[in-house]
């Protein structure tokens, strides 16, 4: 990665390092198209048998051999060749069905549901394995696709607990399920079966606006963009339990928080799209250092949303406005881009949710290219575009990428 700017700690300055010109566009990566499993198959009648036959048989190949048909990855490597690639995208799509082959019944096809589940209008998202969460805002309510079986589900579409318009959601270890619903105005919270158990909202604010929220060790974390807080309350008994952050520019200050985000060590991050920045806080909800400053440069940010720490400590921040992830390492040094804002593949045109998978099922790691070690993986919705999910491969290669 050639292009690094400093973050900055405490007090300190932002200072580019061999800043170039124009560099939202600057990089451009390569793309390739290879197939990781078998190619379509190819259905066809048996042209010994009547036209009747023919088009059972034509039914029935089309319903046992092509909904087995094999995923297509489409590689694009991040830093573009001749540099060694760090984060390598694998797919994009917006059904369930373009990730993960399934077999839809006669009935299905017949009423018109084969293609399986998809999303309208995707926000936040959140994954814990095998199933991945997507807040589906013209919808409603929350998706849960299972990318080991194909199976999709919802939560939030009961009676006692509908959703309006859920922005943001988390999952912690027990399986219990965290949606920021604007709409409601509150973090509705549901157990690991899907049934609404509790919701969160502190006393005597009734324009509660949470668009992001993060769990760690029995703790919510809820990001409030109207009153410029992160409020933290207990997953045991819904109490609040801590609040930091108030309107301004300095180092702990929160202006229109966006994203929140933690860390294994327990360490608090926070995106604000005013201030164009992302703050760390310590585990007493203590600033320690920012990164990024409103602008057009590598490292500066325009429209930051949510944001995920991987488990080596990379931090990604999707940017709505400047159409790309940014990603920056544990002591605030921007590292580089992903995406870009056309509906090519690989490109992120409006950014919103970001999630880290450490471990996928085999069917999906099997779309990671041999001349690529995946440490883990990163999922980004994406509010408009063709394919508004994008799944991403993390890691090193130790040869230079086709």
């Amino acid at each position: 990665m050639s292009q690094q700017i400093v973050g900055r700690p405490v007090g300190g300055p932002i200072c580019a390092v061999d800043d170039p010109p124009n560099p939202i566009r600057g990089i451009q990566p390569a793309r390739c198209h290879v197939t990781r499993r078998s190619d379509r198959a190819r259905c066809h009648p048996n042209r010994g048998l009547n036209a009747a036959l023919s088009a059972f048989a034509l039914t029935m190949a089309m319903l046992a051999g092509c909904a087995s048909t094999g995923i297509t990855a489409d590689l694009v490597y991040y830093p573009s060749p001749p540099t060694p690639a760090h984060v390598v995208h694998l797919k994009s799509f917006d059904r369930l069905a373009d990730l993960v082959p399934s077999q839809p019944s006669f009935l299905d096809m017949i009423r018109g549901t084969g293609a399986g589940p998809f999303v309208v209008s995707p926000a936040g998202i959140a994954y814990s394995n095998p199933d991945l969460y997507i807040c589906d805002t013209g919808a409603g309510v929350v998706l849960v696709w299972n990318l080991t079986t194909g199976e999709g589900s919802v939560v939030g579409d009961s009676k006692d607990a509908a959703l309006v318009k859920p922005v943001a959601v988390a999952v912690d270890d027990g399986g219990a399920v965290y949606v920021a619903d604007t709409g409601r105005g509150e973090v509705v919270a549901f157990d690991a079966d899907g049934n609404p158990h509790r919701s969160f909202k502190p006393d005597g604010r009734d324009a509660y606006q949470p668009v992001a929220v993060a769990v760690r060790r029995g703790k919510l974390f809820v990001a409030d963009i109207a009153a410029h807080t992160i409020d933290v309350f207990s997953t045991i008994d819904g109490a609040q339990v801590g609040s930091f952050g108030s309107p301004g520019s300095d180092l702990g200050d929160l202006y229109f928080p966006t994203g929140v985000a933690t860390d294994v060590a327990g360490r608090v991050y926070v995106s604000e799209m005013m201030n164009g920045r992302v703050q760390v806080f310590d585990t007493d909800g203590e600033p320690m250092l920012a990164m990024g400053q409103p602008g057009d440069r590598y490292g500066d940010m325009a429209q930051p949303k949510h944001l995920a720490v991987g488990p080596d400590g990379v931090i990604f921040i999707a940017d709505a406005q400047f159409a790309h992830v940014h990603l920056f390492d544990g002591e605030g040094r921007f590292l580089m881009l992903l995406g870009g804002g056309d509906a090519a593949f690989g490109n992120t045109p409006m950014p919103f949710g970001v999630t880290v998978a450490p471990m996928v099922p085999d069917n999906i790691a099997a779309l990671v290219p041999i001349d690529f070690a995946a440490d883990y993986y990163l999922f980004v919705s994406n509010r408009i575009g063709p394919r508004r999910i994008g799944l991403f491969a993390v890691g090193s290669t130790n040869t230079v990428s086709p």
